[in-house]
């Protein structure tokens, strides 16, 4: 048994290893297509002018100089990281204060397939807020597990495959929704002069699509998760139903007043709305909005609140040294996480330099684009494509600017309705993302499952091999949800259809 450790140990490699192998292929598959003098063009969806964008070499001097001068630049300008670090100074109050022992322990006496039903759905409809639900949702997922007595890594690894898997899905069109929905009417209008796009054009298919992969992904995972056992040890904190309901009433106070600053048209509302957006939605999370702005600082001030009245009432926190201790529970053993965005960025800056993956897909996407195929088969050949290009680029934008002003007219020249081309987009790119290894909310993922299970070969390569079973079964089902609703024909929308 112990030669068996011994060898298994010698095959692990660490995440770490495995990012800066990733860096050295893209820095290789770079070199020998600046060599072949690979290149290709973008299309910009305003003007519909084409720009070549070449392949460079980083092992030149000036990619040594670049990464050199970005790549401390590009860790401060990494969002997540402040992200996650504003999101566990939240949920460590919570858990500190006994606020989620006591909201979850009884969830203990729940079956476990409800629970993974309730966290696949939570997080599919979490994506209305954006990433913030990958750095908020994720440590949480962490703690109700070791509340109900399973492997705390198994609840961070669901939680970003439900976030992840129905990211621009959920029960309504979120702000990616939107700013996908700009690019897609403006490529259109290359065919259509006055086309205009409806945020609820596909609202039908994601709302069936939020239903079916839930079921789908309870299903799988369940099946799956029982390759997790470690349980972690829970701590003796008070819970107190006093301390809840005081905590409640404050709580429901506090998201009063913030939905009250988002409503128009109200005596002094409307202060958290960038009042000169063009939509609701962009006004709500556009980046010059003052609620998308603060989000993260609104979020923080309530929970401190909300955890400061449970501790108090509940005797879990004493006196102000406790509560200053208790901001930083959750961030013990996390410290890994930031090892590996360290990493992570200077892999963006490699890949951001050089290119390569920008013109690989340009290539692809241009070749599909000339092609005479039709119906069915463009739908899954652009599917396919699009999870191929988001392996290598998770940005689902990016994407979408450097194959929206080409899939959008070459499915209307094939009588498919612009918001029928961004559904399948939307699901490719869901489903890309989860067989991308360098996605940067997998790499969190990683960090905070390294947090719970130490002792064993917590990587990157390893963790995907795990889930594969359960990630191709959920890709199968979106590409069933897509041709299915494509068959038959049903509207995708409101006013909306498959076909023009």
């Amino acid at each position: 048994m112990k030669v068996k450790d011994k060898k298994n140990k010698k095959k692990f490699i660490g995440p770490v290893i495995e990012i800066m192998l990733f860096a050295l292929i893209s820095s290789i598959l770079a070199f020998i297509f600046n060599l072949a003098g690979t290149s290709g063009y973008t299309t910009e969806p305003k003007t519909f002018e084409t720009t070549l964008v070449v392949i460079n070499n980083i092992f030149s001097k000036s990619g040594i100089k670049y990464v050199l001068n970005n790549s401390l630049s590009n860790l401060q300008s990494l969002e997540p990281i402040v992200m996650l670090i504003m999101s566990l100074i939240a949920v460590s109050i919570l858990e500190a204060s006994g606020l989620l022992k006591h909201i979850f322990t009884p969830l203990k006496k729940v079956k476990f397939k409800y629970v993974i039903a309730g966290v696949m759905f939570v997080g599919i409809i979490s994506t209305i807020i954006g990433d913030y639900s990958y750095t908020m949702l994720l440590p949480i997922a962490g703690i109700l597990y070791k509340y109900i007595g399973k492997d705390s890594s198994l609840g961070v690894l669901t939680m970003f495959i439900a976030i992840t898997i129905g990211y621009g899905t959920g029960l309504t069109y979120n702000y990616q929704t939107y700013e996908l929905a700009n690019i897609t009417e403006l490529s259109a209008q290359s065919i259509i002069s006055n086309y205009d796009y409806n945020l609820m054009s596909n609202i039908f298919v994601l709302l069936a699509a939020t239903i079916v992969l839930t079921i789908v992904g309870t299903l799988v995972i369940e099946k799956f998760s029982k390759k997790y056992s470690r349980n972690e040890e829970v701590d003796n904190l008070n819970t107190s139903k006093k301390a809840s309901k005081i905590t409640l009433i404050a709580f429901l106070i506090m998201l009063a007043i913030v939905v009250y600053c988002i409503i128009p048209g109200l005596p002094s509302s409307g202060m958290l709305l960038d009042k000169n957006a063009p939509t609701y939605i962009a006004k709500l999370f556009g980046s010059s909005s003052p609620l998308n702005q603060g989000l993260m600082f609104m979020i923080i001030a309530i929970l401190m609140v909300c955890g400061f009245i449970y501790g108090t009432v509940s005797r879990n926190i004493k006196n102000s040294s406790d509560y200053s201790k208790a901001l930083s529970k959750t961030f013990e053993g996390t410290g890994y996480v930031f090892v590996l965005l360290f990493f992570t960025s200077v892999l963006y800056v490699i890949i951001d330099w050089t290119k390569v993956f920008e013109v690989i897909s340009l290539n692809i996407v241009d070749f599909i684009g000339t092609s005479k195929i039709t119906g069915i088969l463009l739908v899954i050949l652009m599917f396919l494509v699009v999870v191929f290009i988001s392996i290598f680029i998770p940005s689902t934008l990016v994407k979408w600017s450097l194959s929206g002003p080409i899939f959008v007219p070459l499915l209307m020249r094939a009588n498919i309705s612009p918001s029928f081309t961004q559904t399948i987009f939307i699901a490719a790119d869901s489903v890309g993302k989860l067989f991308s290894p360098i996605y940067l909310y997998f790499i969190i993922t990683i960090g905070l499952m390294y947090k719970y299970d130490k002792d064993s070969n917590v990587n990157i390569l390893g963790t995907m091999k795990k889930i594969m079973p359960s990630i191709l079964i959920l890709s199968l089902t979106w590409i069933v949800i897509i041709i299915v609703w494509y068959l038959i024909g049903l509207p995708i929308g409101v006013n909306s259809n498959i076909t023009l």
